[in-house]
C-alpha cells in the first residue's frame, strides 16, 4: 500500500519525498506565488491542494490550473463560516463543489447589515 505525503510551505520539491502540497495563499505570497508553485510543482510531478484559509484565493487558482496539478481545494467546515460571517454571499460547498462566485475579483461583497449588526453588538458589550 502507497500512502501520500503532503506537506505546506516549508518543504523541498527536489527531495521527492511529496506527492502534494498544501501551500496556502495566506503564506506563500498570494495568488501570484500560489501560481508558481503549482508550475514547480507540475515540473516535479506533485500536486497542489491549497490549504483552506485563503479560500478566495485558492479556488481562483485551483480553477486556473490543470486538474492533473490541482485537483482540488481544501474547505474547513468548522473555520469558514465564521471567516465568511460579513459575507454576502460566500464561498460554500454544494455536492462537493465550490462556485466560482460571477461579480470581479474574488467576488467578496460585504454585507454592510452583518456589518452594522456585528458594530452594535460590539458596541453594546463595552
Amino acid at each position: 500500500m502507497e500512502v501520500l505525503l503532503a506537506a505546506g510551505e516549508h518543504l523541498y520539491l527536489s527531495s521527492g519525498a511529496f506527492a502534494v502540497l498544501q501551500a496556502d495563499p495566506e503564506w506563500c505570497g498570494g495568488v501570484s506565488e500560489l501560481v508558481r508553485i503549482c508550475g514547480l510543482a507540475a515540473l516535479f510531478g506533485a500536486r497542489v491542494i491549497p490549504h483552506g484559509h485563503g479560500l478566495h484565493a485558492a479556488l481562483h487558482v485551483v480553477a486556473s490550473q490543470s486538474p492533473e496539478v490541482c485537483p482540488m481545494l481544501e474547505y474547513l467546515l468548522n473555520v469558514m463560516p465564521g471567516r465568511f460571517c460579513l459575507e454576502r454571499n460566500p464561498p460554500a460547498p454544494e455536492s462537493g463543489e465550490v462556485a466560482l462566485p460571477s461579480t470581479p475579483g474574488f467576488g467578496i461583497e460585504l454585507d454592510k447589515d452583518k456589518a452594522a449588526s456585528i458594530r452594535h453588538l460590539s458596541a453594546s458589550l463595552t
